[in-house]
């Protein structure tokens, strides 16, 4: 906050300055408060257009693979990502498909593969979610990379749940910078992951 006066007028004094410094805290607070609550609209309003567009795919009686690209290409608009996947869990072969995959901005075609021990630990059998904020973090976890892909610098992933059944997992992968998501990212991605079961 700026304040003058030309000399005529007066001078400010301190209670002046006083008044003006509450006045300034007070205006700081309000427009922290203005900030989180649009932030949270934000992710609310992004909720809502995955689950609404969730309801169009399966009132348009798409097929399954449509629903999921109907889906993921939504999820990467309201998450504002190149790099996400959906993938499918197989209880009989023990196997994870890719049925929606993306790096960088561009569709893989990645054949089934059993899930690294950190997927199958954490989100198969504990079902729960797991950020993981660094390379250093994916190598102490064991964690390799699918041939044809990209280390990413940060992970979140969280499982598909059907009442008490996996039925796969939703990932988010960060290629640019270490510690990318929050708790509010891993919450929009646990409603969207429940919503999309």
């Amino acid at each position: 906050i700026y304040a003058d006066v030309e000399g005529r007028f007066g001078r400010f004094d301190d209670s002046d300055r006083d008044r003006a410094a509450a006045f300034a805290r007070q205006a700081a607070a309000s427009l922290a408060e203005v900030q989180a609550l649009d932030a949270r609209l934000a992710q609310r309003d992004g909720q809502l257009a995955v689950i609404n567009r969730i309801q169009q795919a399966v009132g348009a009686e798409l097929d399954f693979q449509a629903i999921v690209d109907a889906v993921g290409d939504k999820l990467r608009e309201v998450f504002a990502t190149g790099d996400l996947s959906i993938r499918w869990w197989d209880e009989k072969t023990e196997l994870m498909h890719c049925l929606y995959e993306f790096e960088h901005g561009v569709r893989l075609h990645l054949a089934p593969s059993r899930p690294p021990a950190i997927w199958f630990d954490d989100l198969l059998v504990n079902r729960a979610t797991r950020v993981i904020n660094n390379r250093a973090e994916q190598a102490a976890l064991g964690l390799t990379l699918i041939p044809g892909t990209d280390q990413a610098h940060s992970i979140v992933a969280t499982p598909l749940l059907s009442g008490q059944r996996v039925l796969g997992l939703l990932k988010l992968e960060n290629h640019e910078r270490e510690h990318a998501f929050g708790s509010s990212d891993v919450r929009l991605l646990e409603t969207i992951a429940s919503s999309m079961a």
